[in-house]
């Protein structure tokens, strides 16, 4: 299979992925009995760089940047989505975060708060982004993304290298609060949630990038992305209510 999977070239680089299959998907979908053959449920192009200058700028800055490509699919009536991962805290406490770029596509993504246990949760955002939207995933909350079109959703992150995700809770209580589906979201009931809330993602001045501008250039100004090894330093005033 190894053969057969789909090259990525960026920058100096010709990338193979990991892949994500959709029977690895089972834990956290809303009807895993739908799954019917284990095909390819995204693509994830990891540690990306241009030139070898600015790996070297990245590795220093202790970052990476990625890619993943999430073809359009339903399982069952819902909607292909990755498999959802809390951040470990960082220095402060609080958990790292993270900042998404939509290449080409659409995507939606839901973020989750925990209030004091794994199924209490005690926000729940949802952000709808297409192409050149920028997503900042503030500290401690849990985020999976969704693929709701009939198009490939092409995404980029930035996100600090020094920690390894936290897949369990989401696994444990079967993915996240909500699921989409082709009747709408449906709720979650191993978790005690509230209402969902709609949000638009804003690019917050303190970035210094827009909605133009491709969130790789970033590398010129690397510093600009501090905050993604110390969420303490800014404000995430990252949202507006739709």
């Amino acid at each position: 299979m190894a053969d057969e999977l789909p090259e990525l070239e960026f920058g100096c680089l010709v990338r193979k992925p990991d892949v994500r299959m959709v029977e690895d998907l089972k834990p956290v979908l809303a009807e895993p009995e739908a799954v019917k053959e284990n095909f390819p449920a995204y693509f994830m192009y990891r540690d990306l760089y241009e030139s070898e200058e600015d790996r070297e700028k990245i590795l220093r800055n202790n970052l990476r940047y990625d890619i993943t490509i999430i073809p359009p699919a339903k399982v069952g009536s819902e909607y292909i989505k990755t498999f959802g991962h809390y951040h470990p805290p960082a220095r402060d406490g609080r958990s790292y975060t993270e900042i998404y770029e939509v290449l080409d596509g659409e995507a939606i993504y839901v973020l989750q708060k925990r209030g004091g246990s794994d199924n209490r949760i005690d926000d729940v955002i949802v952000v709808h982004a297409k192409k050149g939207d920028k997503v900042i995933i503030p500290p401690d909350y849990g985020h999976v993304t969704i693929n709701p079109s009939d198009k490939t959703l092409k995404m980029a992150n930035w996100v600090c290298r020094d920690f390894s995700s936290l897949y369990e809770p989401f696994k444990n209580l079967r993915g996240a609060c909500y699921y989409l589906t082709d009747r709408g979201w449906v709720r979650n009931e191993n978790y005690n949630s509230p209402e969902i809330r709609v949000v638009k993602a804003v690019i917050p001045d303190w970035l210094g990038l827009s909605k133009k501008e491709s969130m790789y250039s970033l590398v010129e100004d690397i510093d600009r992305l501090r905050f993604l090894k110390d969420p303490s330093i800014v404000d995430y005033d990252v949202f507006e209510d739709v």
